[in-house]
């Protein structure tokens, strides 16, 4: 039986949608293979210790907003790892590109980074710490921050990749389980090594008072920080103490339009 022009055009236009379609889906995977490949040699610079087996940390009694995840009864993770700091060579990497400032390592997860700083947001935002443009884009510092990460709460930005790099780990926060395996992040600069003590996650939108960089006032700051906590999907006995400073990461999330996923710690 012959076809009628109309079902021709049909078979046609299908046979291009799943071309495209196609053709989109190898650039992606493309893209992600030669980011993974950028951020591997990069971690040639860097020196990780040996993960061994932790005690879980004990929950406190912070308890987070009405509506959030409750924790299961059960947990089928794999136990903590206690891993310490990783050792960094800056000046090779600095070498490479003097924006560097920093690195992000989460022991037992893909979060094993350089931290960048540009002159504005966009800068790294789709460019790699290599200046290839790239979706996977660069972990970094908001551009209104001091690259000494002695604001009073210094922001990192990283995308929530579909492959589970760059800060797709992050999302992992709204579960207890998780955070109790995860509850130290460490940040190494040319200068000091920070350990990030984990408080509070939550979604949040671009109006939020997460994004205060700085406070008037050391009770401001403290008032501030009490309400960061009780949003939180987890509990948690760490708080930060007057003086101490914040360090918030991001990511994106998909709750609503411009939802964020933010992850908060104590710099310690």
């Amino acid at each position: 039986m012959k076809l009628k022009k109309r079902e021709i055009a049909l078979i046609i236009l299908l046979a291009i949608v799943i071309i495209v379609a196609g053709i989109v889906i190898y650039l992606t995977i493309r893209e992600y293979s030669e980011g993974d490949r950028t951020y591997i040699e990069f971690q040639d610079y860097v020196f990780l210790p040996e993960e061994t087996p932790a005690v879980k940390p004990d929950s406190g009694e912070t308890a987070g907003v009405p509506g959030t995840p409750e924790p299961e009864a059960e947990s089928t993770e794999e136990p903590p790892v206690n891993a310490g700091p990783p050792s960094v060579d800056f000046a090779g990497l600095q070498a490479l590109n003097p924006d560097i400032l920093g690195w992000i390592y989460s022991a037992g997860t893909a979060i094993n980074y350089p931290v960048v700083q540009g002159e504005t947001n966009d800068e790294y935002l789709y460019r790699m710490v290599d200046g290839t443009e790239n979706k996977c884009g660069s972990i970094f510092l908001d551009c209104g921050n001091e690259s000494s990460f002695q604001d009073a709460n210094s922001i990192i930005h990283g995308h929530n990749m579909n492959n589970g790099s760059m800060f797709a780990e992050l999302k992992k926060y709204a579960k207890q389980e998780y955070y109790d395996t995860h509850s130290r992040i460490w940040l190494v600069t040319p200068e000091q090594t920070y350990s990030i003590e984990i408080f509070a996650a939550f979604v949040t939108d671009v109006e939020s008072e997460v994004w205060k960089l700085s406070f008037a006032t050391e009770d401001e700051f403290t008032s501030w920080k009490s309400d960061m906590a009780k949003k939180s999907y987890f509990k948690s006995k760490v708080f930060p103490a007057v003086g101490e400073k914040v360090v918030t990461l991001s990511t994106c999330s998909y709750e609503f339009e411009n939802a964020h996923f933010v992850v908060m710690g104590v710099l310690r």
